[in-house]
């Protein structure tokens, strides 16, 4: 079992703990945790920014460019093979 699994299956067995379930219902306590989940979304946005700035000013490819790198090569292989078969491309939704 990953550890994954393991927080998974100790977080449910905490939501049946009645105290745990008489907290949840505290909108404080609610409000605390929505904040923390917002904190951590924009630490990571904060994080993949500053990523994203050393990458380019290293002219490091990022994966999302990379992602779309290959969806265009794709795309090209698909129109090369579709003209040398003698018919029109396939059109796409880029």
């Amino acid at each position: 079992m990953d550890v994954k699994e393991q927080l998974m299956t100790q977080a449910l067995r905490l939501m049946q703990d009645p105290r745990v379930s008489k907290a949840l219902q505290n909108p404080r306590v609610m409000q605390g945790l929505m904040g923390a989940i917002q904190l951590r979304a924009a630490v990571q946005e904060n994080i993949n920014a500053r990523v994203r700035r050393v990458a380019k000013g290293l002219n490091l490819a990022t994966e999302a460019e990379l992602r779309e790198l290959r969806h265009k090569v794709r795309r090209l292989e698909r129109e090369l093979e579709a003209s040398q078969a003698g018919r029109r491309p396939e059109p796409s939704g880029d």
